[in-house]
């Protein structure tokens, strides 16, 4: 063979690309072109079913009132939104969720920080032994770990309040003072969290560039200067999905309040979600439609809140 011109007594000019490859007819190419989105098509199919259904479907029962079974019974457009607005129980839930969530994070993840960067430069068996220790509340859901903090904070026989007795100190009520409550909450809810964060943090400072801390060391820069100069700097990805996704939980508090106070004393603890659960099935008459009205305003402030924080720590990240 020349080139691709056979010579007498060979076959045909096999194609450059390889004896197997088909012919690249037009079908052929639109078969290619078809494949992802058909491959595509189970995923979107779920979504759709169990992600922007629910969510459409949840948006039309806030526009209607509900019978005493909760189903739809009459249109009352945003009759349910407005009552949102001027309800007084619907701003105090507003106020306790976003104490809850923001001091939750805070804790979460400074505490998670704190804890991760001192084994930066341990050795590997301790640093694993206490690396599994500090990850165990990963492990727990979230009514486990309400349980535990159920027992440390009880009134009467709470294990902290015992600790602190022994101290010669007197315990605050814990779960009956409004202010405490909500910190009680917060406290349950960052312990929580606090194994997830800890663990991110731990795999980010794992990956770290040490050339640049290495040049840094040499430089001068040591102990709390370094962390603060250097490595929380090259840890901004990881810290920026941690808010994130922290926040979004903390919005998103139930089980905790549900185990530990039952959204009191007095409403104090009574977050979003809790009051939507309320509403939807903690009440004789179910308002299956207020309770819809208020998950959407749910989602639209997390979606908010989630857009401004892209939108700020885009700058420091």
């Amino acid at each position: 063979m020349i080139g691709n011109v056979p010579l007498r007594g060979e076959g045909p000019a096999r194609r450059p690309d390889g004896p197997h490859t088909p012919p690249r007819t037009p079908a052929a190419a639109r078969l290619r072109a078809l494949a992802a989105p058909l491959m595509a098509l189970p995923c979107v199919a779920l979504l759709l079913l169990f992600a922007y259904w629910p969510l459409a479907r949840g948006v039309v029962l806030s526009l209607y009132g509900t019978d005493l079974l909760g189903n739809p019974s009459r249109f009352v457009g945003f009759a349910h939104y407005a009552a949102i607005v001027t309800d007084p129980d619907t701003r105090r839930a507003l106020l306790a969720t976003g104490a809850i969530a923001g001091l939750s994070v805070v804790l979460s993840v400074g505490g998670a920080l704190a804890a991760a960067l001192p084994l930066r430069r341990a050795a590997r068996g301790p640093r694993a032994v206490v690396s599994l220790l500090l990850s165990l509340p990963f492990a727990y859901s979230a009514a486990a770990a309400s349980a535990v903090f159920a027992g440390l904070l009880a009134p009467a026989v709470g294990t902290l309040n015992q600790v602190l007795a022994h101290l010669g100190v007197v315990g605050p009520g814990w779960l009956q003072s409004p202010v405490w409550a909500v910190i009680s909450i917060a406290l349950a809810t960052a312990w929580y969290e606090f194994g997830f964060a800890f663990l991110v943090l731990l795999a980010a400072l794992t990956q770290l560039d040490r050339s640049v801390v290495e040049a840094a060391a040499l430089d001068g820069a040591s102990g709390l200067r370094l962390a603060r100069s250097v490595i929380v700097p090259m840890l901004r990805p990881s810290l920026v999905f941690l808010l994130v996704t922290q926040t979004i939980s903390g919005l998103q508090v139930f089980t905790q309040v549900q185990v530990l106070t039952r959204g009191g004393p007095s409403g104090a603890t009574s977050t979003l979600v809790y009051e939507l659960y309320q509403r939807a099935f903690g009440e004789a008459l179910p308002r299956i439609g207020a309770a819809s009205a208020l998950a959407v305003v749910l989602l639209a402030l997390v979606l908010a809140i989630t857009a401004i924080q892209f939108r700020v720590v885009r700058r420091w990240a």
